[in-house]
């Protein structure tokens, strides 16, 4: 009596699979997003800073709002490029690089767009900046989004 076994692509998935595993990409404002040239504070901290609020900032939180507002198109596109994996249109890092840029587009756009959802500045920072959209002085914060592979 012989056995015969048949791969229906179960090998190719299981392999996919542990590539996959554990890979992912974070975005937003990374540790080594550089200084406000300025003020010498890290752009992380100013970052922090307006997520949470402090004692004189309202919080402004560009990155819970966005994945709130935004949770099922960034499901959505992790669905698209594991499946793009799965069938063997993208190895894993192109996957990764897709999602990666998929997020940092979306999330620079959601603090652009601030003036429609964040707290207004005030009256005295609106003078001192000239400009009353807030989140954005000279685009330093907006401009260190980004992703990284994880």
């Amino acid at each position: 009596m012989s056995t015969k076994s048949t791969d229906k692509g179960f090998d190719q998935f299981v392999r996919l699979t542990r590539a996959i595993n554990g890979r992912g990409v974070k975005f937003g404002i990374q540790a080594d997003a550089g200084k406000d040239p300025e003020t010498g504070a890290d752009l992380l901290d100013i970052a922090i800073f307006n997520e949470y609020g402090t004692e004189t900032i309202p919080a402004r939180p560009f990155m819970r709002d966005f994945a709130e507002k935004n949770g099922k198109a960034l499901g959505q596109a992790m669905e698209r490029v594991a499946g793009a994996v799965q069938d063997g249109q993208l190895g894993v890092d192109a996957a990764l690089d897709q999602l990666g840029a998929f997020a940092e587009k979306h999330q620079r756009a959601h603090v652009q767009q601030s003036k429609k959802w964040a707290k207004p500045n005030a009256p005295s920072t609106v003078q001192k900046k000239g400009s009353d959209v807030p989140l954005i002085d000279q685009g330093l914060m907006v401009g260190a989004i980004r992703y990284e592979k994880v």
